[in-house]
């Protein structure tokens, strides 16, 4: 596969719409076997390939938590590029419409950090991406804010923040050099819609 894109659903909407899904992904089983999404765009009826619809990716895990509002579920793909968002789109079409669908995509390599939330699932705002010297434990991970991104290497390098503002610090953190090639952390903001 290509770059892969790493992305986190959340999915609301009508109990009937909701066990639908649900139900299509138990019995492809889900969590026992990737769930590929072509196979669930053909199962749905959906034709991806005339309509130019990408379905380059495989759902990994899934869950339904049951609720007054008719449910959560909750998935995470792994596609090429660019998260699956059209075939979702096209996914709600054939189940009426009735789904809220939120997601998180980080795709590093094509420097893709997006937001699409309706529901305040999403509230972090950046994704650290980092590798060697004292950020081995790290690789990607998502922070609640750009400031704690910046405590957090400020901790591991023991180098201070001082007078730079934020926006500075990210900016020095991004061009740090180390003393290894192979070693790097990134803050990247999240792009909200």
């Amino acid at each position: 596969m290509s770059n892969i894109c790493d992305t986190q659903y959340k999915v609301r909407g009508s109990r009937k719409a909701l066990s639908d899904l649900w139900n299509t992904l138990q019995m492809m089983e889900v969590n026992s076997k990737d769930v590929y999404l072509y196979k669930l765009a053909e199962h749905y009826g959906i034709d991806y390939e005339h309509s130019g619809i990408s379905v380059r990716g495989e759902i990994y895990w899934a869950e339904f938590e049951d609720d007054e509002d008719g449910g959560l579920l909750s998935f995470d793909t792994e596609s090429a590029w660019s998260a699956c968002d059209l075939f979702f789109d096209e996914l709600n079409k054939v189940l009426g419409n009735e789904l809220s669908i939120s997601y998180r995509e980080i795709e590093c390599g094509c420097e893709i950090f997006y937001v699409h939330d309706e529901g305040g699932f999403f509230p972090e705002e950046c994704c650290v991406s980092s590798s060697g010297g004292n950020f081995e434990d790290i690789c990607e991970d998502v922070y609640d804010t750009i400031s704690d991104a910046i405590e957090a290497w400020c901790e591991k390098t023991g180098i201070s923040q001082g007078e730079r503002t934020e926006e500075e610090m990210v900016d020095f953190i991004n061009e740090y050099e180390y003393d290894s090639e192979d070693t790097y952390y990134y803050i990247h903001p999240f792009e909200f819609d």
